[in-house]
């Protein structure tokens, strides 16, 4: 007699099979949860990019950028953060302006303004639920603010008294004291 072989589950392999199929469930399950904010966070970052680039680049006035009055009124008149910023950013966002202070021991980042400490901001402003994103920009603090004037050499489309092979000219009026600071602008809901 021919004798045939034949593969049983027992009742430990049965459990073993559905812990590693519980257990591979979870793991897929758990590996995909982040990506359902995923659009939301490139949301934020993309707000918090071009809003602080928006700012930085766009004059308020003849000498200084909107950047530049922001964080010239700050921490004393949050109204041009509130005003200028909050028209940029929606109201489901909230968002948080800092300096970072290299003289602190240890260096830290200072909160120029933060929607969730400021009484006037809207409630939907106030909370970190799920998600934040960054931007930073050096900013360039010029004291006193230097007006550029008008070019002294003679190019082609100017009639200066200077070529570009003359040294430069000295003005006075140019010296100033100069300094960078970090900025750092966060978005988050």
């Amino acid at each position: 007699m021919k004798s045939m072989k034949a593969f049983i589950f027992s009742l430990d392999s049965f459990v073993a099979f559905t812990l590693t199929v519980a257990a591979l469930y979870t793991l897929v399950f758990f590996s995909t949860v982040p990506s359902a904010y995923y659009a939301g966070l490139m949301q934020a970052n993309y707000l918090a990019k071009d809003t602080l680039l928006s700012l930085a680049t766009t004059s308020y006035s003849a000498d200084q950028t909107y950047l530049d009055y922001i964080i010239g009124q700050l921490p004393n008149n949050p109204q041009p953060a509130q005003g200028y910023i909050g028209a940029l950013v929606p109201p489901q966002f909230g968002y948080r302006l800092e300096s970072y202070d290299e003289e602190a021991v240890p260096p830290r980042w200072v909160s120029l303004y933060d929607t969730a400490t400021d009484p006037d901001s809207p409630e939907s402003r106030k909370h970190y639920y799920k998600l934040k994103a960054t931007a930073k920009s050096v900013y360039l603090i010029v004291d006193p603010a230097r007006n550029p004037g008008e070019s002294p050499y003679g190019y082609i489309t100017c009639d200066g008294p200077y070529t570009v092979c003359d040294e430069p000219p000295y003005d006075e009026g140019m010296i100033g004291n100069a300094s960078l600071q970090l900025i750092r602008f966060t978005v988050y809901t």
